[in-house]
């Protein structure tokens, strides 16, 4: 019984771990660690078995924190969140799985705070957790813990103009708007991309060393788009490119030799791009090809430059 209730709880588990770490393995390994430490319990006196689960993974993802923040010193250009890719969950726990903050905005904005502060905005904003139900996990009183949330919620904010509510689960960039990015693209049409895009926009990319990928993020509309237009004439005239759906994120994915090779997504802010993440690292793209046969492919034939 005790492995059942394990079972049931493990994929909210795994999207708590993935929101405090930004990383699939990590998470994985959080859960496992929380595996091994309920099997070690004396599951009679565990009156709430979602919280306690909740407070033990809480606490190790806090551990795993502290020290990832050391490596990712000596990561190579830009670090981005891996993409978020559920392994499918029983369907009775899919209304347990809380669908915000699984996107690359709201994942990097996470990235300003401390561990502390990190899991502590978690639980209170998306899992809603109370301030005497957070205190415990990170060894404060409600009062700190109230302090600590508001030092979050501050940062979370920062550069308000560019931050202004940002949409947490990434629903956002939609069929049409991907394919009159990519038309502009394939036509090398500068003006039209600039007016898909924030005057602010961002373009943070990711190709940890083993991609070629910008090592800076990139600024402004213009900068960006003459980026996109420089790098799209450049592609292999035999990749493909895709859009999909994961869990509200949309995503535009292009394939070479049955392989990703670069997955990007977008944020939005007043019906216009205001971020968009450029994955190339193959190891954070890797889970993308098991899902391509549910992806649909973008036709390019008749977005050639010059017609």
């Amino acid at each position: 019984m005790s492995d059942q209730i394990f079972e049931q709880h493990r994929a909210r588990l795994t999207a708590l771990a993935y929101r405090m770490l930004g990383s699939h393995a990590d998470a994985e390994d959080a859960v496992q660690d929380v595996w091994l430490r309920w099997r070690k319990q004396d599951h009679d006196i565990i009156s709430d078995a979602t919280g306690w689960l909740v407070r033990v993974c809480s606490n190790i993802c806090l551990d795993v924190l502290k020290s990832a923040r050391r490596q990712r010193e000596n990561y190579v250009g830009n670090w981005l969140p891996e993409p978020w890719m559920p392994s499918e969950p029983p369907k009775a726990e899919a209304n347990l799985i809380e669908q915000d903050g699984l996107g690359q905005a709201y994942l990097l904005m996470l990235e300003r705070l401390t561990p502390i502060e990190r899991v502590a905005l978690v639980l209170h904003e998306v899992f809603d957790w109370s301030h005497d139900d957070i205190a415990p996990v990170i060894e404060r009183t409600a009062n700190n813990t109230r302090q600590i949330l508001f030092r979050a919620r501050g940062k979370m904010k920062r550069d308000s103009e560019r931050d202004a509510t940002p949409d947490p689960a990434g629903r956002i960039w939609e069929q049409p708007k991907i394919e009159a990015f990519i038309k502009a693209l394939s036509l090398g049409d500068i003006s039209q991309l600039v007016s898909q895009l924030a005057p602010d926009v961002i373009l943070h990319s990711d190709g940890g060393g083993k991609a070629q990928a910008t090592a800076n993020p990139l600024f402004g509309a213009d900068h960006v788009s003459r980026f996109f237009v420089g790098v799209w004439g450049k592609r292999d005239p035999r990749e493909r490119v895709f859009h999909i759906t994961i869990e509200g994120e949309c995503w535009l994915l292009m394939q070479l030799n049955d392989m990703i090779v670069t997955g990007i997504s977008a944020s939005e802010r007043d019906g216009r791009i205001v971020d968009l993440f450029v994955h190339r690292n193959p190891d954070k793209l890797e889970r993308f090809n098991a899902v391509i046969a549910d992806a649909t492919e973008i036709d390019l034939t008749n977005k050639k430059a010059g017609e």
